[in-house]
């Protein structure tokens, strides 16, 4: 028996065009209907993207939210949420698609979970429009395996993607998303760190319930070491609740290096040596520790000359 559709999906456009209209059919093409479809124009300034909107209004049982500026995606999902009248919230980027049975899949499991908060599945990355894509497993999402350095590596091992379905309640619970953490910064990883730390109880789905199409480019961006020092600033507490207390001051040290900061330098190095001396330290440790400032403020400056 098919179950019954508690779900809102939300899906935020600034400059996507007409690919709003591949996200919609891919949602009006499902297995199981949405409650609803929920548009949420971020202040678009982009002709094609508010001609879409406008015929979607028009022509469709679509409701569209028109912000009169452009928040980012956290303030533009959060108005998405607030209207939102389905227990269950699935998010879309407006360039990406979903597979025909993700809502059917998705409905299913919170149905045989009352207690989760969200669930998370596998999705296809397609990094070519003439490719089937790649399915990806995220594997683990507990928040002390994701927030650990990459094996021989400096960066995060976060795997949880940004548009993981949820409870409308655990977006209430947390106060949604943070708009102190814009565009450039990680508002998914902080929105999601607040989320799992609540101890909410959450599960998987094996099959795919998202197709990432990477090759547009809309919603990729390259993640500097200040969009993790700031992860790192406001939630060192839950780093060291976690026994991660040393991958926090390696992010910040490496924020502090990237952003010239002597005085924060001095601390994060002193606090990070603390760490070692205890034992508690992995190789990407070391590494930041003797990384020359030098190196990340020419890092710094490339990366702003590039924006």
């Amino acid at each position: 028996m098919t179950p019954s559709s508690t779900i809102s999906v939300i899906i935020t456009c600034y400059s996507e065009g007409e690919l709003i209209l591949d996200a919609i059919r891919s949602v009006q093409q499902q297995t199981l209907p949405a409650l609803e479809i929920i548009v949420v124009n971020d202040g678009a300034t982009d002709p094609q993207t508010i001609a879409t909107c406008q015929t979607l209004e028009r022509s469709f049982p679509i409701k569209v939210l028109w912000r009169e500026v452009n928040g980012g995606t956290s303030a533009a999902r959060n108005d998405g949420f607030q209207v939102a009248q389905g227990d269950v919230i699935v998010l879309l980027d407006a360039d990406d698609i979903l597979p025909e049975n993700a809502l059917e899949l998705i409905q299913t499991t919170f149905d045989q979970h009352a207690d989760a908060g969200f669930i998370y599945g596998s999705y296809i990355r397609q990094n070519q429009p003439d490719q089937a894509g790649i399915l990806v497993h995220p594997g683990e999402v507990s928040l002390r395996h994701m927030l650990q350095a990459k094996r021989w590596s400096l960066s995060s091992d976060w795997k949880l993607v940004g548009t993981t379905p949820l409870r409308k309640s655990l977006w209430e619970k947390i106060g949604g998303y943070d708009l102190d953490f814009g565009i450039e910064d990680l508002h998914d990883v902080e929105f999601w760190m607040r989320a799992i730390a609540t101890h909410c109880s959450y599960y998987s789905i094996p099959q795919p319930i998202y197709i990432w199409r990477k090759y547009l480019g809309n919603n990729s961006r390259r993640v500097t070491p200040l969009a993790w020092y700031r992860v790192a600033q406001k939630h060192l507490e839950i780093y060291c609740q976690l026994g991660l207390a040393y991958r926090a001051y390696e992010l910040l040290l490496l924020g502090s290096k990237w952003l010239n900061n002597s005085q924060e330098i001095h601390l994060y190095s002193r606090k990070l040596i603390q760490c070692i001396q205890q034992g508690k330290f992995q190789f990407s440790s070391w590494i930041i520790l003797v990384m020359p400032a030098r190196l990340l403020q020419f890092l710094a400056a490339k990366a702003s000359q590039k924006r």
